[in-house]
């Protein structure tokens, strides 16, 4: 039975700006494919068994293909499966919803569009500049001078947008210079009042305003970045009166940059959790999770026990039974243990009870709990990744443990996104570590961590930043997000 595809927009950045009908669609969703301008925190809203998907799209940088992301949607619904496309803004205004739409017609998969709130008009309205006024601006054009990755070049229509009242122009932060002169050439005067606007709708948001002639050189000197909407046109020249500074949010954590390093799709509740509390977010995971095919022992295990210490052990192992026609009763009358509630939880979404969870949440204390269980000569199954620190399997062994490491993810390093090292250069006030590996990451991209306060949520990973000489990290006294966030309240407010 096929399934179903929709193109939710998800708004210009902040995750209340999604409709209602867009919200309820990514609540019960089966899939979610999305890119970089639907923040993380819109995550949230999904199931939490539903499959995320990551499609980042940025200038240059794609991790799928526009063809290779049209085969996902369409395989996935031929598969069943209801899955919400989100795409930042609204999918019909410089979005490729069109192809999109198109590809799953012509493939015989049905397809519904869910308009959403595009950057041309919300970011503008929400920096607090009209784009039309009684008796000044009636009329308004949007355009934008890119043309997209082997399309040919196209003229910037100046004349006619010389003929309007307000111009808004997106995705132009590259070719600004030529897009001022361009206008002015065409006779637009050089005092018409102009605004640049980055991050609109979220708290990290920043704007200069000046005039046609000097927003070029005002946006050079701020620092200011894509993605940026440029307005020009009589609204852009007037007074902030919603209120009189772009305020960086509200909250304990207002006007604080804080850079979250995990993968995106283990960082949504606490990217959510703490823009709830004012922070301007940066999501720019270090680390990349590449499930790998791993050689399963049988279709049933014989071993004593299976141990887990993440939640990409759980997945990568899940996945190869999936590849191999298997199912939970590979499980057999094997014991299970994880190293936390979080871990625990996903294996009991596929139908596992843990029977082990120590009372703190590392590896050393679980490798502990099991010595204190197990009898000498069981035999250990250890789903794991290929950089996997080698506590628990000689922990385990020196119990006298006979141990089977099963790699079923590989770990990749990232350098930090182009957001995350914007966000450098201007001062971070946190950073959160979530692996040793992404320890080793942060260390070899060379960022100015001049203060900035390193958390790590365990001593593993604190220890694994100290080698790599990393600044003197932070370690909460409860390992998880929950401790992240209070020893990131209390050292933050103590600064």
């Amino acid at each position: 039975m096929t399934g179903r595809v929709w193109l939710v927009g998800a708004g210009p950045g902040d995750v209340g700006l999604i409709t209602v009908h867009g919200r309820e669609l990514l609540e019960r969703a089966d899939v979610v494919v999305y890119d970089r301008l639907a923040g993380a925190e819109l995550l949230t809203l999904a199931r939490t068994d539903a499959e995320l998907i990551d499609v980042f799209k940025a200038p240059g940088r794609h991790t799928l293909s526009q063809e290779q992301i049209h085969e996902v949607l369409i395989e996935r619904a031929r598969a069943g499966k209801e899955v919400v496309r989100l795409k930042g803004g609204d999918p019909f205004i410089y979005g490729r919803g069109w192809e999109e739409i198109e590809a799953c017609y012509l493939a015989g998969v049905p397809c519904e569009v869910v308009p959403g709130v595009s950057s041309a008009t919300g970011v503008p309205t929400a920096a607090g500049v009209p784009l039309t006024l009684r008796g000044q601006a009636s009329t308004v054009s949007f355009v934008t001078p890119s043309v997209g990755k082997g399309m040919p070049d196209r003229e910037i229509p100046f004349d006619a947008m010389a003929k309007m009242d307000t111009s808004v122009v997106l995705m132009g932060g590259a070719r600004l210079e030529e897009v001022t002169e361009g206008l002015m050439a065409a006779g637009r005067e050089a005092e018409t009042p102009a605004a640049a606007v980055q991050e609109g709708t979220l708290p990290g948001e920043r704007q200069v305003r000046g005039t046609l002639a000097t927003i070029a050189e005002l946006v050079h000197e701020e620092g200011l970045r894509s993605p940026m909407v440029l307005v020009v046109g009589p609204g852009a020249g007037l007074p902030r009166l919603d209120r009189n500074t772009p305020a960086p949010g509200f909250g304990p954590l207002a006007g604080r940059r804080v850079v979250v390093t995990r993968p995106s799709r283990a960082s949504r509740q606490i990217i959510s959790k703490l823009r709830a509390l004012g922070a301007d977010v940066i999501d720019s995971p270090l680390i990349r999770i590449e499930y790998i095919e791993a050689a399963l022992p049988d279709t049933r295990s014989d071993h004593d026990w299976m141990v887990f210490t993440s939640l990409h052990g759980v997945e990568g192992l899940l996945r190869q039974l999936e590849r191999q026609g298997c199912d939970s009763r590979f499980f057999g009358t094997s014991r299970v243990a994880a190293v936390g509630p979080k871990t625990a939880g996903f294996l009991e979404k596929a139908g596992i009870r843990a029977d082990l969870i120590p009372e703190e949440y590392r590896a050393r204390t679980l490798v502990e709990a099991i010595g204190a269980e197990a009898a000498r000569g069981e035999r250990v199954l250890f789903p794991c990744g290929t950089l996997a620190v080698d506590e628990v399997s000689r922990g385990l062994t020196s119990m006298g443990l006979e141990v089977q490491t099963l790699h079923v993810y590989e770990t990749l390093l990232e350098a930090p996104t182009d957001d995350a090292l914007h966000a450098f250069e201007r001062g971070v006030d946190a950073v959160l570590l979530y692996s040793p590996s992404a320890a080793k990451s942060l260390a070899a991209s060379g960022v100015d961590l001049d203060g900035a306060n390193i958390f790590c949520v365990g001593p593993t990973t604190a220890s694994a930043a100290h080698k790599a000489g990393l600044p003197t990290a932070t370690v909460p006294d409860v390992y998880g997000d929950e401790g992240m966030i209070e020893s990131l309240l209390e050292s933050l407010a103590r600064d």
